[in-house]
């Protein structure tokens, strides 16, 4: 797999600018009145607050304002607007400008009630000042917050335009890594010597890089397996967590294992950023191909009388079905199957006996360019016989569409073919597809020019092999593997 970062967008982050242009102007005017209250709004743009240490000093709001003793006078933004200053006028119609938020003018004592702002009286230090009377407030409309929605599943945020333009600040979160070991990615394995069928993993799991100085991964490992021909990955639907095992794969041969990191997502409760969250990396462009063994073996019965099962003086169960015994041999009993052996009515056993039988032997047998044309129909050699489902379907050295090719053999069972071929146009059901060797297309007028051959290769343990309706075009070679 490439290792590199990639740079996805992971997380869209507002600012605003636009049709609300930050344009100071006036919000609004307050003016003190009689009522003795504590606070005042208007048009829910602006609120004063005010608290003084002299009583009864709110009787006086209608002559002088807000005034008293240790005073403290607030002016705050209702939520949507912005201030930018305020215009405090005093009972003598003076002014004094605050454009430092907060908006506070205070009073100091109880002998000096003179409006203060930022600690500089109003009036310059007249003592004939008693209050403020009269307030402009200036600013601006705030725009709304834009709210975005984050979806961790796929790391992205969306948000519903507004009549105004914004901005999009973009946080981008990084491709998950391999972790290495002396800089090599430790990704999946293929795991040797797995039954199909089994509850064993076929791969060894890959190993992700940790999230900083933690212990958490950047992501996991997700998983696909697919039958030996698959062109391409599957889509990310056929990927799981769970590391693949035998346990569905029904035959022996080839499967391949897709795999990638499904990146972390940002943890609960916290905000995306390049440091706890994660993209998924590309899916592996060259899946790891395992090969399983079949789980089917035969059963030789060996009795003083070799046709004592045949000849109905037992009989045999595979689970809890009768299984017919042909020759003294029982085939294809799959691994972990109860064999029960009954003696019939008036017989008996001695003993039973089970041992390891001898292994197969193989055989190769290859047919070359050389010593096959297949206008024989059916073309027979070394104990290896191709049957063309009609005239058409074989031809020189060539095998076509026009219908089905069926391998069969008298030695045994085929565990592999291998065909070495010049060019074809499909894909083959349960066939892979590779290179072969090299051959020289035209010496005479070429003498430097050398191709490689495509392969074909089936693997599995079949008494017959079919190739459906497929064109083979300038086929070299063909070898079998016959157990």
């Amino acid at each position: 797999m490439r290792n590199k970062i990639l740079m996805t967008l992971a997380l869209l982050l507002t600012a605003v600018t636009g049709a609300w242009a930050e344009t100071e102007t006036l919000l609004t005017t307050i003016t003190a009145t009689g009522d003795k209250q504590a606070s005042y709004s208007t048009a829910n743009v602006a609120t004063v607050s005010f608290s003084c240490t002299q009583n009864g000093s709110l009787s006086y709001l209608a002559n002088w304002g807000w005034w008293g003793y240790d005073m403290t006078l607030t002016v705050t933004a209702a939520e949507g607007y912005t201030i930018t200053k305020c215009v405090f006028y005093d009972d003598a119609n003076r002014t004094a400008t605050d454009s430092e938020a907060p908006f506070v003018v205070e009073t100091i004592g109880e002998q000096d009630k003179t409006p203060r702002i930022n600690g500089t009286p109003i009036d310059g230090g007249n003592m004939q000042s008693k209050g403020i009377k009269k307030i402009e407030v200036y600013g601006y409309q705030s725009e709304p917050a834009i709210t975005v929605e984050w979806d961790p599943a796929t790391k992205t945020g969306s948000f519903n335009m507004p009549a105004y333009d914004v901005e999009i600040a973009p946080i981008y979160a990084p491709v998950a890594q391999w972790a290495k070991d002396e800089n090599v990615d430790q990704l999946p394995t293929a795991i040797e010597g797995i039954y199909a069928e089994s509850t064993d993993a076929i791969v060894k799991a890959g190993t992700v890089a940790k999230i900083g100085e933690t212990e958490n991964p950047q992501g996991i490992v997700m998983y696909a397996v697919t039958s030996a021909n698959q062109a391409k990955a599957p889509e990310l639907s056929a990927f799981s967590a769970d590391v693949p095992t035998a346990t569905e794969i029904k035959t022996a041969g080839d499967v391949l294992v897709w795999y990638y990191i499904k990146g972390a997502d940002t943890p609960q409760g916290q905000t995306a950023t390049a440091e706890n969250t994660f993209n998924d990396s590309e899916i592996c462009p060259e899946p790891i191909t395992v090969t399983l063994l079949s789980n089917k073996f035969d059963i030789q019965f060996k009795a003083a009388n070799d046709n004592t099962i045949e000849a109905g003086k037992a009989t045999v169960k595979v689970g809890e079905k009768a299984a017919e015994v042909k020759e003294g041999k029982l085939t294809g009993v799959k691994m972990n199957s109860k064999v029960t052996v009954t003696a019939k009515e008036g017989y008996k056993f001695r003993k039973v006996e089970v041992k390891k039988g001898a292994a197969a032997p193989t055989t190769t047998v290859t047919w070359n360019s050389s010593d096959f044309y297949f206008d024989e129909n059916p073309y027979t050699k070394d104990g290896v016989t191709l049957t063309p489902s009609n005239g058409q379907a074989a031809s020189g050295n060539n095998l076509y569409q026009f219908g089905d090719n069926t391998f069969t053999t008298t030695l045994g069972k085929f565990t592999k073919i291998e065909i070495e071929f010049e060019s074809t146009t499909y894909n083959f059901d349960g066939w892979t597809k590779g290179t072969g060797e090299q051959y020289q297309p035209d010496p005479q007028t070429y003498p430097d020019w050398w191709e490689n051959l495509l392969k074909l290769t089936w693997t599995g343990d079949a008494e017959s092999v079919t190739i459906k309706g497929k064109d083979v075009f300038g086929i070299h070679s063909i070898t079998f593997t016959i157990q």
